[in-house]
């Protein structure tokens, strides 16, 4: 119970934060209610992360991606550097157990089981939304809604490339690398296929629409599933 509450303190120390630096943003946020998250699962490249940022601006939810490593990183007791090498990464058993024992770094277990307590706490404090590491499977609560951002891979390695000033070719062994890395992280820590899309609520192609469009369709497939209405700001 200890480690339950010691995320659940860094966490509500986050949001209090996060308030207080983006009073106008988070003042939009319900104050009586707890809505459900919602989860956003992303292929490489497809700007899932920007969208999740778009949506919370749109509802006034607070975005978990960096800030959901952080609070990891303070759970485990370890550095941000070494948390990311974990995050969202496969790593062999025995390889696992090892370098664990060996060199006192968090292995794939002891992020999971902080992972799984720091999301469901987040859950418990809802009105939030959660970008990638396989939220969408911790996730209890039935009215939670859970959207995947997918793009072609022709579009993704031709827009990463353009933003990061990198060739079409590098990109496209790094958008293969990062997809590999994050199927084979859900298929070994949940045993799910990502690209099942019957594991999503709604599977969105960023390359068909605009940011305030996928908006506008989750926002309406969201207080569909949970029976609420969510305050638009534009």
């Amino acid at each position: 119970m200890a480690k339950v509450r010691k995320a659940a303190q860094i966490i509500e120390e986050q949001i209090l934060e996060w308030k207080h630096r983006h009073t106008t943003t988070s003042s939009r946020a319900p104050k009586k209610h707890t809505y459900p998250i919602i989860t956003i699962s992303r292929e490489f490249g497809a700007r899932g992360a920007a969208f999740a940022s778009h949506l919370a601006r749109k509802i006034g939810y607070k975005v978990w991606d960096k800030d959901l490593l952080q609070a990891i990183t303070e759970e485990v007791g370890a550095g941000l550097k070494t948390v990311e090498s974990v995050d969202e990464r496969r790593r062999q058993t025995v390889e696992d157990t090892v370098t664990g024992f060996f060199h006192n770094i968090p292995t794939n277990v002891s992020y999971l089981r902080s992972l799984i307590r720091v999301v469901s706490t987040i859950e418990e404090f809802g009105n939030s939304i959660i970008v990638g590491r396989g939220a969408n499977y911790i996730c209890k609560n039935p009215k939670a809604l859970h959207v995947k951002i997918v793009s072609p891979l022709k579009f993704r390695i031709e827009d990463y490339a353009k933003r990061e000033n990198i060739s079409t070719t590098e990109t496209k062994r790094l958008i293969e690398s990062k997809d590999n890395e994050r199927r084979e992280f859900i298929h070994q820590n949940f045993h799910r296929d990502m690209n099942e899309s019957s594991d999503y609520d709604i599977v969105i192609n960023a390359n068909s629409f605009t940011l305030d469009e996928m908006a506008e369709m989750v926002i309406h497939a969201y207080e569909k599933k949970a029976g609420i209405l969510v305050k638009v700001y534009e």
